[in-house]
């Protein structure tokens, strides 16, 4: 058996993609890539295979860039810990390593770690969230009571100035998945693979070329379905594995260009077409890469993650 375990282990380095094959072979930025012989002599299935790996390196690669080795843009659940102190006005301002924050689960609060934390009830009156950090309020009435009387008894008293350890447990980054079976026309619900990250009333957009079309979650849907109903049916039938997301289009955009970049790399350089359409020439394999690698970089400069603790 393991020694002491550190809670976040279970929630750090996950990686999803951000576009699906459909989104890379329909893309404007990618058509001058033969996609067809990433493996030399392979079947359509490897190629299709070799691309998807291309997919999920280039977004381990756009994650790394915005949020360090072990963060990710997509919507997670994470468990972090660290020892704060509350301020004068009795609040814990905490701020988590990963944003943009839509949901705190829980948190816990003690003067030693483990058993002796102390969860906090949460609800709109003690819990106030914002894009960067989240402030717990100790209201008049939450002391938490322990076997030899309330907690400003104890060492552990909710204190300004007294260190405390705290854990919590929060669902952070934009929303990421994809479908699960397909879509027809008029739909008035559609089945994905994942649920974090999604919410009643939220604006989702469903990434499909020509298809592409957002919807409204229905304030029916009970949170955890993977089953979402929308508020008005949707306009168009969509295939298995079509990305369903709050992701901004610029990272998509940067994730295409750093799966180019790859491509060339390895030698794949691009046809240059005239204005009739004829390919006459063929690029230079090392400038384009060091272009597309740029770009890809040049679009995520505003998604670069700088947090602090508070």
């Amino acid at each position: 058996m393991p020694g002491v375990v550190a809670p976040f282990i279970k929630t750090e380095g996950i990686i999803s993609p951000y576009v699906s094959v459909t989104e890379v072979l329909n893309s404007a930025t990618a058509a001058s890539v033969d996609f067809t012989n990433l493996v030399p002599n392979a079947s359509l299935n490897a190629q299709t295979a070799a691309l998807q790996d291309l997919i999920v390196k280039a977004s381990a690669k756009a994650d790394n860039y915005c949020l360090g080795a072990l963060g990710t843009l997509c919507a997670t659940v994470n468990t972090e810990n660290g020892r704060y102190s509350a301020n004068r006005l009795g609040q814990f301002v905490i701020q988590p390593y990963f944003w943009p924050i839509l949901e705190l689960k829980s948190f816990e609060f003690g003067y030693a770690p483990g058993s002796g934390m102390n969860n906090v009830p949460l609800n709109d009156s003690n819990t106030s969230i914002e894009r960067y950090q989240f402030i717990i309020t100790n209201q008049y009435g939450l002391s938490q009571a322990t076997s030899i009387g309330g907690l400003n008894m104890v060492g552990g008293a909710w204190g300004a100035g007294q260190m405390q350890f705290c854990q919590y447990t929060y669902v952070n980054g934009f929303a990421n998945t994809f479908t699960s079976a397909a879509i027809t026309a008029r739909d008035t619900s559609l089945t994905v693979d994942s649920a974090v990250g999604l919410y009643p009333g939220m604006t989702v957009t469903i990434w499909d070329g020509a298809k592409d079309e957002q919807f409204v979650i229905s304030s029916s849907w009970d949170g955890t379905s993977l089953t979402i109903p929308t508020v008005s049916p949707l306009i168009y039938s969509h295939t298995t594995d079509t990305n369903v997301s709050t992701m901004p289009s610029t990272v998509k955009q940067a994730v295409i260009h750093f799966i180019v970049a790859m491509a060339k790399e390895r030698g794949a350089g691009g046809l240059v077409i005239n204005e009739l359409g004829e390919p006459v020439a063929t690029s230079s394999a090392t400038v384009s890469q060091a272009y597309d690698e740029a770009a890809g970089y040049d679009l995520l400069d505003d998604f670069i993650q700088v947090w602090g603790r508070a």
